[in-house]
């Protein structure tokens, strides 16, 4: 078994201790992929059997390309039907899209390319990544092409637990299959109760994943953990001025390919911007009928890959005020991860609509949820938060658990007040379908934390990497058909 892993960004430090513990305890054949040469460089990189450099290949073709003959070339590729609409994976990509015309071309050709020769070469069984920029979206498009597995972890709404999917859209399968399968046959006594005990937990204690801990600290809060992390980041100042005088605008899998200054300079940005946006929230929600939609956290692969026609936050809104019953307030939250990140005129134009309330990123979502009488979403913990409190979700994006029979998908933005009016006036809780619903998601996520280990360092446990790894092997014997997996 081969499997080719994606280390980009900060994942190069928790990507090679998996690969440790594959090749150990499992005997696998594992390479990566990194994005740039300093990373590709570093001791814990020879783990790997084989280090295939993006920034390197990039750098010694794309220059000599021909505009004409990459226009060409990506047309063919594009109308073959191998890969996705290259523009929506370009524009999902948050380095490539600040690019010159020419230059984008020539490089989501060189990146075409690159993936080409990489999978004739290497030939791996399976490939493990998250699908976060334009060169992982494409290698995932190709890697169909030589019916090559691609697993994409995503962390998903369960404490202590991540899931794979099989396409950038997140749809999470193997739940789907075990909630159609309790659908027909019914849970078992035990079943309903390891149900109703999660569904219990999560309203007592307000559950949430760890991953989402870094959010909920304020961008002024120098306490130890925040202290930590920044001594983390000051250490990455040599890597990173390294990668950005070595590769440059060549590294498109993360950031570290940007000016080092940059993240000091939008660090300062986002605190001056945190202190003096606080005016412009509400820290009380108002009284009467109300519907909340949560900003989503932008630039996000979650949005920006998943929901790339949805990333327009602010029209959204708009439609969706325009779409609310008539004596309604459309409560607006912004993600606490996000305070100092926006620009002040971006909520100032959401204040301008008249029936919208804009409320502090501070105010508890939970408490939020339960005063509304429905939720929208594009994708997020959210719409899971809403359902297992009872509440009508409307989703315009493609939840991982789309499957659930109470959700409401809207497709056009014409749909959205006939959605909207039925989901408030017709939506009617269903305890039966909402255990069977909560036991598909606890049975078929793995046990483990996935997250970059910068912001979350308990991946790095020895326990989660054992449970991370064995549950890579799980997936891929199940996907594989060399292991049945009874759900009942």
């Amino acid at each position: 078994m081969k499997i080719l892993m994606i280390c980009k960004g900060e994942y190069y430090g928790f990507m090679p201790v998996i690969a440790q513990t594959l090749k150990r305890q499992y005997g696998y054949r594992i390479e990566a992929l990194v994005f740039a040469t300093s990373t590709a460089e570093l001791p814990c990189m020879q783990v790997y059997d084989q280090v295939h450099n993006h920034a390197a290949y990039l750098k010694t073709h794309v220059p000599h390309y021909s505009l004409k003959e990459c226009v060409q070339y990506l047309q063919n590729l594009e109308f073959s039907g191998e890969v996705e609409e290259l523009n929506v994976i370009t524009y999902a990509d948050r380095i490539l899209k600040q690019q010159p015309f020419g230059q984008v071309i020539r490089m989501i050709t060189g990146i075409c390319h690159f993936w080409e020769e990489l999978l004739k070469e290497v030939q791996p069984d399976v490939i493990v990544g998250e699908v976060a920029c334009a060169s992982e979206w494409i290698g995932w498009s190709l890697s169909r092409r030589f019916g090559i597995q691609y697993l994409i972890p995503y962390p998903g709404p369960l404490p202590r637990r991540f899931y794979f999917v099989g396409s950038p859209a997140g749809g999470w399968n193997s739940a789907e299959a075990a909630y159609s399968l309790v659908k027909q046959r019914g849970l078992t006594a035990e079943q309903a109760r390891v149900a109703e005990d999660f569904l219990i937990t999560f309203r007592r204690t307000r559950l949430r994943s760890a991953i989402h801990a870094p959010a909920f600290r304020s961008p002024v809060t120098l306490d130890g953990t925040r202290i930590e992390q920044l001594k983390k980041r000051a250490r990455r100042i040599p890597f990173r001025v390294r990668t950005w005088r070595e590769d440059a605008n060549f590294e498109v899998g993360s950031y570290n390919g940007r000016p080092p200054w940059e993240p000091v300079w939008k660090d300062l940005q986002r605190i001056l911007r945190h202190l003096s946006q606080k005016s412009l929230f509400e820290t009380e929600i108002a009284p009467g009928p109300k519907v909340y939609f949560p900003l989503h956290v932008q630039p996000e692969f979650t949005i920006d890959v998943r929901a790339p026609f949805c990333t327009n936050q602010l029209a959204l809104i708009e439609n969706i005020a325009k779409s609310v019953p008539s004596g309604y307030r459309l409560i607006v939250k912004d993600h606490p991860g996000m305070r100092g990140l926006r620009p002040s005129h971006y909520y100032r134009d959401l204040k301008k609509l008249y029936n919208v309330q804009l409320v502090s990123p501070t105010i508890d979502s939970h408490s939020v949820i339960q005063a509304s009488d429905a939720l929208l979403t594009i994708v997020g913990t959210t719409g899971w938060e809403g359902i297992l409190y009872e509440k009508p979700v409307v989703a315009f994006g493609p939840l991982g658990y789309k499957f659930f029979d109470l959700l409401y998908a809207c497709g056009t933005m014409s749909e959205l007040p006939l959605i909207l009016s039925g989901a408030i006036r017709d939506y009617k809780p269903n305890r039966d379908l909402l255990l069977k619903f909560v036991w598909a998601m606890l049975e078929t996520a793995h046990h483990g934390e996935w997250h970059d280990p910068l912001a979350t360092p308990s991946v790095l446990d020895s326990e989660n990497i054992e449970s991370v790894a064995k549950s890579i092997v799980t997936e891929i014997g199940a996907r594989t058909g060399r292991r049945s997996e009874v759900l009942v």
